[in-house]
């Protein structure tokens, strides 16, 4: 079962790595977007099953910070790789 579990998860993957190679920036921006609020959806939820441990305040305000960073998404939009890589002189 164990192998099953890997192959499955290495697939996934692989296809995902695929679909990103042939993805404009502008939608891989959003993919991200999506993908680092799912990641937080489930810290929070990591985090209600380990409630009272020494970092749970900690992680609380890291969500806190990624939600906010997230509505700001919605509001004020986002820049393409190649303009954040200019304006840092990359």
């Amino acid at each position: 079962m164990l192998t099953t579990e890997t192959s499955t998860r290495s697939n996934i993957r692989r296809s995902l790595i695929q679909e990103i190679e042939q993805t404009s920036d502008h939608v891989l921006s959003e993919v991200l977007d999506f993908l680092l609020f799912v990641r937080a959806k489930h810290s929070q939820d990591d985090l209600n099953i380990n409630a009272g441990s020494d970092e749970t305040d900690e992680n609380y305000e890291d969500i806190a910070d990624a939600k906010a960073a997230l509505a700001s998404i919605d509001s004020e939009g986002t820049i393409s790789w190649e303009t954040l890589k200019a304006e840092i002189g990359l």
